[in-house]
This record gives structure tokens, C-alpha cells and sequence, in this order.
């Protein structure tokens, strides 16, 4: 059975949000999974470094001084307040003391990816620096780089994935179902508007 490419990309993009969702990132290195009773690995193993940025989950107050010893002198949250009020400590606080600047962008976990979200980011990534980009679990974070990464550096879709990988980003959770590789086909017009099927 033939798919319209309107219904190819709707498809897609619901199973990239799902994928964004549900996917907590893994250590860049390949390891054995510890078991459940074992501590917590450092935040700078479950992240992953690309270029000038660094991808990961939410860092703990502790975990700051680690990132600016890192040469990161940025941070950029991609966490609601909603989400960060629970956390047990003041981020941007625990941030400043260690020596960085921190700028929230929130996008919620469902329906907050946006062009004007990727706008922001890029601007961002405008004024150069080493820069830690977080969410709760790093899945958002990737996504936002990869689609950065596709729209200043014009890198494929599959491309800018395969770089976010390590995050437990790709394979799309639909193609580790079905077995097989999806392409992505973008066939809506320049606006930026959904495809009509």
C-alpha cells in the first residue's frame, strides 16, 4: 500500500514526538546497563558532547561545577518551571555559582516544538560559546539540536539524527518495530505549515 507523502510526514512526525517522549538518553559509551541498585552514573556520562554543545538530562545542583570545569560556560534549559519546581534546588542558583550563565527556553514535553522554538535556539547557538542544552531526560535537547542541526547546517534529517543516536534518539521507535529504516520526505511548502493530505 501506497502512503501520500502528506501522510508519510504526519506519521513521522507524531513518531518523533513519541520517540521525544519516551526516550530517556543512554551513556555515549557503550556499557552494560548497571543494575537498578547502583548508583546513578555522573551526569557527564549520560550526556553526549557535539561540537561546541553538550545534550543531556537534567543535571544535578553538584553537577554544574563538573560542566564549567568542562569549559562549558553556558547553560540553556529546555524545562517547564512547572517541571524544574520540583526539583529540590534552585538550577539557575546552583548555575550562576558555578560560574555560568543560564537562560531558560521552555518546551513542554508535548506540543511545545515550535519553528519560533528553534528560532530562539538558534540565536543562541548565534553567540558561540560551549554550551550545555538540557531537559528532563536529554530526548528534547536532541531533538532541538538535530533540527538545528538540519536547518543551519544542512545536514539530512537522518543525518542529524544519527549524530543524536547516542541519546536514544534513533532509531525512531517505529523503525526498531517495523525492522527497517524510514525516509523522510519534507513535503510541506516553505511556511513551514503541515502538509494537507
Amino acid at each position: 500500500m501506497s502512503m501520500k507523502p502528506a501522510a508519510l510526514c504526519t506519521l513521522l512526525a507524531s513518531s518523533l514526538l513519541l520517540g521525544a517522549c519516551a526516550s530517556r538518553p543512554e551513556p555515549a559509551k557503550t556499557a552494560a546497563t548497571p543494575p537498578a541498585s547502583a548508583p546513578a552514573a555522573p551526569f557527564l556520562e549520560r550526556s553526549l558532547r557535539l561540537d561546541n554543545v553538550l545534550l543531556g538530562p537534567q543535571p544535578g545542583a553538584e553537577d554544574f561545577a563538573a560542566v564549567r570545569a568542562r569549559g562549558i560556560t553556558r547553560v540553556i534549559n529546555l524545562r517547564t518551571p512547572e517541571e524544574t519546581a520540583t526539583l529540590g534546588f534552585d538550577p539557575a542558583a546552583a548555575a550562576a555559582s558555578a560560574g555560568l550563565d543560564y537562560r531558560v527556553l521552555p518546551v513542554p514535553s508535548s506540543g511545545g516544538f515550535s519553528p519560533a522554538v528553534l528560532d530562539a535556539f538558534s540565536a543562541e547557538m548565534a553567540k558561540g560559546g560551549e554550551l550545555l542544552l538540557h531537559c528532563g531526560t536529554g530526548a528534547r535537547a536532541g531533538q532541538l539540536y538535530a533540527a538545528w542541526l538540519v536547518r543551519e547546517r544542512g545536514l539530512s534529517p537522518q543525518e542529524a539524527m544519527q549524530r543524536v543516536a547516542p541519546l536514544g534518539l534513533w532509531p525512531l521507535p517505529m523503525e526498531r518495530l517495523l525492522g527497517r529504516p524510514l525516509a523522510i520526505d519534507f513535503a510541506a511548502p516553505a511556511g513551514g505549515d503541515a502538509p494537507q493530505p
